[in-house]
């Protein structure tokens, strides 16, 4: 019976993993699970965790931040180690790519179960030859390992693959129980930062197809900036296409349930994704959704198209047009899959995937 688990993760800073980690580590933690945190430092913007968690630096100093990079690997590695030596969980969580190989090289020789989870598209991360052949050869090391898609599953050998598991991202719980709009406002809505990734290009463009005929809506997009130009580029586009009246740049907000529920349409654009969670929070608000059939497969997991929502090719702002057009001419179709969609609450409950994630470490430590 896994009684301590450790996660390990680079930060707690806004992002998908990271939000994942603070909501199984709070989970667990209601469970009587004891449950610790190792992360390498501390973001400005960062999720909580919950009181019963605890924290622990396994990060540089700034002396040694000063030092070559292998001296940094060696370190960090070595530091998890000796938290591993100390804490001597049943089990470790390791989120993203260098933390999932840090955490395979700390656990050798302690005989510690790690379970590595891969977040994101691995045709991007793992892109190299050498890349892909190195994570191989310590994902095969590892005790197990969680996927967010079948996709992203299969990216790996075989051996990696056959021993993995599939497992949605839990829901955010402040998406739950919050009644479908009566009544939908004339906007759509998406949701994330402005990264070359999101594609927020195609957006705007596919919408600027519709203002003509339906003048009264407007799009807002709510995210902020990230560490590429994206926003500066879809701002100009807009700007000299005279639609700042009309694509509503809304920033970041933390009470996105309030701001989007009862929008007409969510269109989430990206080039690729890991698992989508403003896709299944939308959702989970019973919004009529558009999203694009991107890798590693997360929206085509979500979306079973025509019924919960509708799949478009990723990068075709026509296609994206025409769906978005689709759910506004035929409105009970659109609220026919908006109610389908909600189903994603019980498919994604905390509940439920935590029981999944915990199953899985129970079925990964007794192979051992």
């Amino acid at each position: 019976m896994i009684k301590k688990v450790l996660f390990h993760i680079y930060s707690l800073g806004k992002g998908g993993a990271e939000r994942v980690v603070t909501t199984l580590a709070a989970e667990m933690a209601s469970r009587g699970i004891e449950v610790c945190v190792a992360t390498l430092c501390v973001s400005k913007e960062e999720y909580p965790l919950a009181k019963s968690v605890r924290r622990i630096n396994v990060g540089l100093t700034e002396e040694e931040e000063k030092k070559g990079r292998i001296f940094r690997m060696r370190t960090r590695i070595g530091k998890l180690k000796a938290c591993l030596k100390e804490e001597r969980p049943d089990v470790v969580f390791a989120f993203m790519q260098t933390a999932n190989y840090r955490a395979v090289l700390a656990a050798k020789g302690l005989n510690i179960p790690v379970i590595i989870s891969v977040r994101s598209n691995p045709a991007v991360d793992y892109a190299s030859k050498k890349q892909r052949a190195l994570a191989n050869y310590l994902y095969k090391k590892a005790a197990g390992a969680v996927f967010q898609t079948t996709g992203a599953r299969d990216f790996f050998d075989k051996e990696v693959a056959e021993r993995a598991a599939v497992i949605l991202n839990p829901l955010n719980p402040k998406y739950q129980g919050i009644e479908r709009a009566a009544e939908r406002r004339k906007v759509f809505v998406s949701v994330g930062r402005f990264h070359d990734a999101k594609d927020y290009m195609t957006l705007v463009k596919a919408f600027e197809r519709l203002t003509k005929d339906y003048p009264e809506y407007n799009l807002e997009i709510y995210g902020g900036a990230s560490e590429d130009n994206t926003i500066h580029q879809v701002r100009e586009w807009v700007r000299s296409h005279h639609l700042l009246d009309r694509i509503l740049f809304m920033g970041d907000h933390n009470d996105l349930e309030k701001c989007i529920t009862d929008a007409a349409c969510y269109v989430l654009s990206s080039k690729y994704e890991g698992m989508p969670n403003a896709l299944m929070e939308a959702m989970a608000l019973g919004l009529p959704v558009v999203a694009t059939d991107c890798p590693s497969g997360g929206p085509a997991a979500l979306i079973e198209d025509g019924e919960n929502g509708l799949l478009v090719e990723v990068g075709n702002d026509k296609e994206m047009a025409a769906a978005m057009r689709k759910m506004l001419e035929y409105p009970k179709d659109a609220e026919r899959v908006s109610i389908a969609a909600r189903k994603i609450v019980e498919d994604a409950s905390v509940k439920k995937i935590t029981d999944e994630w915990l199953e899985y470490a129970e079925k990964c430590t007794r192979n051992m």
